[in-house]
């Protein structure tokens, strides 16, 4: 737990102000809210000049991207409730380096993020919540399904934290030459104080890739596993409600999510 603390303390020394996180909370909807173009056919093709810790890293950011998360605190929801709306998630890259310019034909990052849209769908089991989440890349057969499932350990209360587990699971599709999935398990404690509701959580995070080069004949794998240590706060408005949330893993993401539901 000492590494959770250290980690969640680096969230805060170098987060962003409150305006800073109103604007990305912005960008990432609007990026939902817009037509699925996450890249065009065959944008992710491996050059063969690619090493293999250029796919290592390439495919590690690319699985923190699409990782399954809800973009809400894990609880139990009651089994009339639900709750369906759009998230992004936005991963930075560097787009100069090499392992992104052997790895993409056409750039599709934004300001050197990479925003992944989703539509999600959380549906209450009385006693958990699970969750579906799917991303679809115009103009190309590249989408990504996903699936949480939230078991609460400790229920909340009027005095009481929420303290939950969740399992996720992601895997990438459409592309032939490229096959990336990623799963977790992570802890939630969170509070409700009104409409705000702020949460942490900690867990690891692992993911399989494996990528493929025609001529030559080359094939890279990679298998990583990584901590995840993620500070967020939901916002329970008359209807809508708005989530944004950072997370801490090989790089430094951020998600927001609007959405309605019970």
């Amino acid at each position: 737990m000492a590494a959770s603390g250290g980690r969640e303390r680096r969230v805060h020394a170098r987060g962003i102000s409150a305006k800073q996180r109103a604007h990305v909370a912005a960008l990432l909807i609007l990026c939902a809210l817009a037509p699925f173009a996450f890249a065009q056919n065959e944008d992710i093709s491996f050059d063969p000049a690619t090493t293999q810790q250029e796919f290592s890293t390439f495919s590690r950011l690319v699985a923190q991207g699409i990782y399954a998360t809800p973009v809400e605190p894990a609880r139990a929801r009651g089994i009339l409730g639900f709750d369906v709306g759009v998230a992004a998630t936005a991963v930075p890259v560097d787009t100069n380096a090499a392992y992104w310019q052997h790895a993409v034909n056409d750039d599709f990052s934004i300001s050197n993020y990479v925003a992944v849209p989703r539509v999600v769908v959380s549906k209450g089991l009385s006693s958990a919540t699970i969750s579906a989440m799917y991303s679809r890349v115009q103009g190309s057969s590249i989408n990504v399904w996903g699936g949480a499932l939230d078991v609460p350990i400790i229920n909340g209360g009027l005095l009481k934290p929420t303290l939950a587990l969740r399992g996720s699971y992601a895997k990438l599709r459409g592309v032939d030459n490229y096959d990336l999935k990623t799963y977790g398990v992570e802890v939630f404690l969170s509070k409700g104080f009104g409409p705000l509701t702020p949460y942490a959580a900690y867990g690891r995070a692992r993911s399989n890739a494996e990528g493929r080069v025609t001529t030559p004949e080359l094939v890279f794998r990679d298998r990583h596993e990584d901590q995840r240590v993620t500070l967020g706060l939901k916002l329970s408005l008359l209807l809508p409600k708005i989530v944004i949330e950072a997370t801490q893993a090989e790089k430094r993401s951020y998600a927001a999510k609007i959405s309605f539901g019970l």
